[in-house]
This record gives C-alpha cells, structure tokens and sequence, in this order.
C-alpha cells in the first residue's frame, strides 16, 4: 500500500510539473478595445466635427457630428409640386429629431429636391446616414463649433429640418445665432450631421 502511495504520488507530481501532456489548454481570449471616446470639436468617424456629447445617455447613439463642410451654398428647403406651400407636419424641433425629419421632407408628396435629400445623398467619409439638423441640433452647431471658430462655417443662414408652418421652415444666421422662420423657397446654405 506505501508503494502503492509512493507511485501515485509521483506521478501526480510529474503531471503536475509537465502541464499534464496531452491537455491543450483554452486559448486566452482577446482583450475587448475600450470603446473610442470623443470630445466636442474632435474628428468624428466620418471625417466630421463632434459638436454634442449624448452624456444623459438618453439616446440609442453618442454623438452628433457634423460635416467639415457645407454640401450646399444655395438650396431651397423644398422643392416640387406643391411642396413649398403644403405643410409636411411630421417635423419637429428637438436634439434627436433630425434624421426623422429628413426621412419625413424627403416622402413629401411631390418632392423632387430639398436641402434634407442633400444631406441624405452625401456620403462623406464613407457614411450614408446624414441628415439635415433639427433646429435645436444645428444650434449645437452654432454654439459648439461656429462660435468656437470651428468647422469653417460661414455668417450667413442654414437651413434646418424643421417646418414652421405650411409655407415656412426654420433656419439659423450664423453671424449672430438668431434662429427664426422663412419661406421654404428660400435658398441658403446646408450642412448635413450624423449621430453614431
């Protein structure tokens, strides 16, 4: 029984020092990258500028970013048909709405071009998920990139995706930040923006 002991102790201790041949251990998994974090005014995925930060964590996606440049010096909110007098009503003003807003202009009956197809239609880097800010998103942009000589805007009016009434829509002067309301048929500048 001592011998008996003494084998079995040792061949545990030979398995125990040689890794146990003939057992392959598991792999060790691959560390998980820390997620990529922004700061306002960086370089977004896209090419673009980072200009809000989602930190009450209150929607599916991060950040807002806009386009470095503007996609259009002179387009109307609308055009087509009826377009410009017929009110779309499925717009509205809010951080988060821009991108259903632009989904909403572009089904318009009649619609054939419009400052929110433009954005749709950019493709800068490699993303196809612009869109037309709401008011209160092309604001951030005013406030977090325009005012921080960021973004290379310039003083002058842009649209956004919100409509104030059947005739009207809303854009911002980013000389001074003043948002108001104007006729849909206006022409002024364009900026597209994407969350992720």
């Amino acid at each position: 029984m001592k011998r008996f002991a003494f084998v079995f102790i040792t061949l545990l201790a030979a398995l125990i020092l040689t890794g146990c041949p003939g057992v392959v251990a598991e792999p060790e998994p691959d560390p998980v990258p820390d997620p990529v974090t922004y700061s306002l005014r960086d370089t977004g995925p896209a090419g673009g500028l980072i200009f809000y930060i989602d930190e009450a964590d209150a929607f599916s996606w991060d950040y807002l970013e806009a386009a470095p440049a503007d996609q259009s010096s002179a387009q109307a909110w609308i055009e087509g048909g009826s377009t410009q007098t017929t009110e779309n009503g499925n717009t509205s003003t809010g951080i988060g709405t821009g991108s259903a807003n632009t989904d909403a202009i572009i089904a318009q009956t009649d619609h054939t071009v419009s400052a929110a197809q433009i954005c749709r239609d950019y493709d800068g880097g490699g993303m196809t998920d612009w869109f037309l800010p709401s008011k209160d998103e092309l604001n951030l942009m005013y406030t977090n990139l325009r005012q921080q000589s960021v973004g290379d805007f310039t003083g002058d009016f842009y649209w956004s995706s919100s409509e104030f009434n059947d005739t009207s829509a809303r854009r911002q002067y980013f000389f001074d930040g003043n948002q108001n309301f104007t006729s849909k048929f206006g022409v002024f500048l364009v900026r597209a923006a994407r969350a992720f």
